[in-house]
């Protein structure tokens, strides 16, 4: 397989040909072969030749879907019932919700789908070095900004620039730190070159905070809500935080038109129950989530679809290491081994999820590792404490924002009851969402949600290295930050996998966070709704969505 080329002639990365023979060997599965190749700048289309070559077959579609084989209808107004957060800076949001809006008009230069597989976008091509150091990306030359300007790499320039400027408070700038020059080839095309090898390069341009603003951002006021230039299908006509956010589809889009006329997104508060009655009574048509506790009430509705799907979404309850009492990790030690993981998933989640093992890495991540398992061990927490200082016990608080549903207070009351038996008296100091979204990283010991990542190590590499914008745990260790490098250099994901248990295992051992499960996504939609995709990021493209009424 070493004369591998691609549909348009051009030679791909060294490492494609070995990971054919491993696909086809059954070394590696279809799906972990199309989400790697595709990040060396293979094509989707591309990747399922080869397969079809060496007769390993294609891939399924991701579950979480409302396909349908008739003709697209043109025209409706969808209305999606959504938090509507305030939106300046694109590249500052915190939540996924805020970034969904902006994602009609805004794009990014790669996109990842519900599959977890990378596609082209604004970047119509890429490819590393055989070393992963340096990745020279080519841009679209038919994209044209909704002000009538044409975009370039000059518009790419400005957003790794203000991305990675030392007074940037964007997470962009530690998740792109290792770029060391952004180096302009021409209109169309650049280079970045990296100061370590990273594999997940195009995978971390589709994270919410990447979408591309245009060069006069900045020059502009610095907030897009109120200037929304976008080169996205749609365009933002009114915005008003806590209430509504209308877009109409874009006349001149560069791409395939959307088949909307408009989307309506509708703030109705944090009840989920509330959501599928103005579903039921035909006031929405899609929901942004619903959580376990609404499922077997959505399974009642007849005019409802429940979309489910795996996804690598958690809750973790973390302790910031460099805060008393969780300076000692006798005491973080002791919080972890009272944890009854299974128990907070089948009593909290209802058992839809994954068990989690306190390393913030899923097994059903390519690159996970199966560690031995770490038994509920109570007497030994008590031992803990006492050893710590505290023989009759201690009293913690743990702050809840139930940003994503009430299951959140449930596992951490479950936690509470679990901590009890080794004489941790912990409080649960639950808050309204809008009141833990500003604090959520600085409470010595919270209950935060992470979204999904398609790979375990970007996960890792947003919230646990030293000195990142996210890391809310604050925690810092020389021996973790170059296990993450060597798993993040690796192609291969049988060697990847094999890297990623020294980055587990010294999470682990330092009793970071008990991160109990990683839950199943759900949302419900109408059933008019069509070509609608569940994506496990809870990244939602309304471009190719139509409405069967």
């Amino acid at each position: 397989m070493s004369d591998l080329k691609s549909l348009d002639g051009k030679d791909v990365h060294s490492a494609v040909p070995a990971l054919c023979d491993q696909v086809k060997a059954g070394e590696i599965n279809r799906r972990q072969f199309l989400r790697t190749v595709s990040l060396l700048g293979v094509t989707a289309a591309s990747a399922r030749g080869f397969l079809s070559a060496i007769g390993a077959g294609g891939a399924a579609l991701a579950s979480g879907t409302v396909l349908a084989d008739e003709t697209p209808k043109q025209g409706g107004t969808l209305r999606f019932a959504c938090a509507i957060q305030e939106i300046t800076d694109p590249a500052l949001i915190s939540w996924v919700e805020a970034s969904n809006l902006l994602r009609n008009s805004l794009e990014f230069l790669t996109y990842v789908d519900s599959d977890n597989v990378t596609h082209p976008y604004l970047a119509e091509s890429w490819k590393p070095s055989d070393d992963l150091k340096d990745w020279h990306f080519v841009l679209r030359k038919d994209v044209t900004w909704s002000n009538g300007k044409k975009f370039d790499v000059d518009d790419v320039m400005f957003n790794f620039e203000r991305w990675t400027d030392p007074e940037s408070k964007s997470p962009n700038r530690t998740t792109f730190q290792d770029i060391l020059h952004f180096e302009r080839v021409n209109n169309h095309e650049f280079i970045l070159r990296l100061g370590r090898p990273l594999l997940a390069i195009p995978e971390m341009l589709y994270a919410f905070t990447c979408a591309i603003v245009q060069k006069d951002f900045d020059l502009d006021g610095s907030n897009w809500a109120k200037n929304p230039v976008g080169t996205g299908p749609f365009k933002l006509t009114s915005y008003a935080v806590s209430k509504e956010a209308l877009f109409t589809r874009r006349e001149g889009y560069w791409g395939t038109p959307a088949h909307l006329d408009g989307l309506h997104y509708i703030d109705m508060g944090t009840d989920v129950s509330t959501h599928l009655a103005a579903l039921q009574a035909d006031q929405v048509d899609v929901l942004y989530r619903v959580t376990v506790a609404e499922l077997d009430l959505v399974k009642k509705l007849p005019a409802a679809q429940l979309l489910s799907g795996k996804s690598t979404q958690t809750i973790v309850m973390r302790m910031q290491n460099d805060q008393k009492p969780f300076d000692d990790i006798r005491i973080r030690q002791a919080v972890v081994l009272c944890a009854n993981n299974q128990q907070m998933l089948d009593i909290a989640y209802r058992g839809m999820g994954t068990l989690g093992e306190n390393h913030h890495v899923s097994p059903i991540h390519p690159e996970y590792f199966a560690l031995p398992k770490q038994p509920r061990d109570v007497a030994k927490a008590k031992a803990l404490l006492a050893e710590a200082g505290y023989p009759d016990g201690i009293d913690l608080e743990l702050v809840v924002g139930n940003t994503q549903g009430k299951y959140e207070q449930d596992t951490a009351q479950i936690l509470q009851q679990n901590c009890a038996e080794a004489g941790i008296r912990l409080k649960l100091n639950v808050m309204p969402a809008a009141q833990y979204w500003p604090i959520w990283d600085k409470a010595p010991f919270s209950l935060t949600f992470w979204s999904h990542r398609p790979l375990g190590v970007m996960t890792q590499e947003l919230a646990y290295r030293s000195g990142v914008e996210w890391n809310e745990s604050h925690f810092s260790n020389k021996e973790y930050d170059a296990a993450l490098d060597k798993a993040m250099s690796i192609v291969d994901p049988k060697e990847r996998s094999k890297a990623m248990a020294d980055v587990e295992r010294i999470l682990q051992e330092h009793y970071v966070m008990v991160q109990p499960f990683f839950g199943d996504s759900f949302t419900a939609v109408s059933k008019k709704v069509r070509n609608y995709r569940l994506h496990p990021s809870d990244y939602f493209r309304m471009d190719g969505v139509w409405l069967d009424a």
